[in-house]
């Protein structure tokens, strides 16, 4: 697709955002585990990279979101 197009009635950059908040968040379920997993292995160095990358995710999320209202402002 050329750049500005829309795909699925909002443009490239407005789905590429939905699109990878939604991945972050369901990354956040699966971060969890694994940092449960590692703990529960005594991997608390592994535990806490997994924790680490968890909150790298939820701060990209917020800045997404963050976005997202600014573009849903500029569309209304």
């Amino acid at each position: 697709m050329k750049a500005g197009k829309e795909h699925f009635g909002v443009s490239n950059v407005e789905y590429d955002i939905v699109t990878t908040l939604s991945n972050l968040l369901q990354a956040e379920e699966a971060l969890t585990k694994y940092a449960i997993d590692a703990e529960q292995a005594g991997e608390q160095e592994c535990a806490e990279i997994f924790r680490m990358i968890q909150q790298n995710n939820r701060q990209a999320a917020m800045q997404l979101r963050d976005m997202m209202a600014k573009k849903v402002a500029v569309a209304a």
